[in-house]
């Protein structure tokens, strides 16, 4: 079905039930800091419908961190403009950068256990990657993940040779959450269900009264409002 073709009702759908890869790194498992994580996304109400921990294998890491030129030319240029923004240079090309940084990425992935989640939400893959922040954390804004929860920098970084240690993985695009989400979860291990607040953010009709009911408006008792008045005579108790 072409994108034309879907009805309005198809993709309001499709954005509620968007979903997304997550990964606490080691450096996010290491210091504590998985249920802080966690009860950032639920708070903003989005869904957990995988949840593991995992020691990435060489297998898993090689399907994360692809080879394909395509892939370190992105990962290159995403470090030159990190670069760029804090006013410094790096040397190499886009490729060479690429290949450089791909190793530590999986350097560090490698390094212990990871946290592995799926999220499912509206606009999940967006919404994610704005509680999450910026790559670089010296640059992410206060209240995100990384803003408030580490003080590692791209520039230090580069400098040690190794990867920033920003707490988490979020996808990046569609495309990537298509990709990776199998890499780390089988169908059996995501699940489908229900929740409150399914209702009260995804709901269409959940502001909506029933045909031919009519909302009704509980009013507190005139002597619990303020300023009623009791109609018992002033200075007067209860008689015994």
């Amino acid at each position: 079905m072409s994108p034309r073709a879907r009805t309005p009702r198809s993709r309001a759908i499709k954005l509620k039930t968007q979903r997304t890869l997550v990964l606490v790194k080691p450096d996010g498992v290491q210091r504590h800091l998985v249920g802080d994580i966690i009860r950032r996304f639920e708070q903003a109400g989005l869904k957990i419908v995988g949840l593991k921990l995992v020691w990435a294998t060489p297998h898993i890491i090689d399907r994360h961190y692809r080879h394909d030129a395509d892939y370190l030319m992105s990962i290159g240029e995403k470090t030159i403009k990190g670069m760029e923004q804090l006013g410094l240079h790096v040397h190499g090309t886009p490729l060479e950068i690429g290949r450089r940084v791909r190793s530590y990425l999986s350097r560090h992935l490698s390094i212990g256990p990871v946290v592995a989640m799926v999220l499912q939400g509206t606009n999940a893959i967006r919404n994610v990657r704005q509680l999450v922040g910026s790559t670089d954390p010296l640059t992410a804004d206060i209240g995100s993940i990384r803003g408030d929860l580490t003080i590692d920098t791209i520039q230090l970084a580069d400098l040690e040779q190794r990867a920033v240690r920003n707490l988490v993985h979020a996808s990046g695009d569609p495309e990537e959450a298509e990709r990776e989400i199998p890499t780390w979860f089988s169908p059996g291990e995501l699940h489908a269900y229900h929740t409150v607040m399914d209702i009260v953010l995804h709901d269409e009709n959940w502001d909506r009264p029933s045909p031919g009911i009519r909302p009704t408006v509980r009013r507190r008792p005139a002597e619990a409002q303020p300023g009623a008045k009791s109609g018992r005579p002033a200075g007067k108790g209860k008689q015994r």
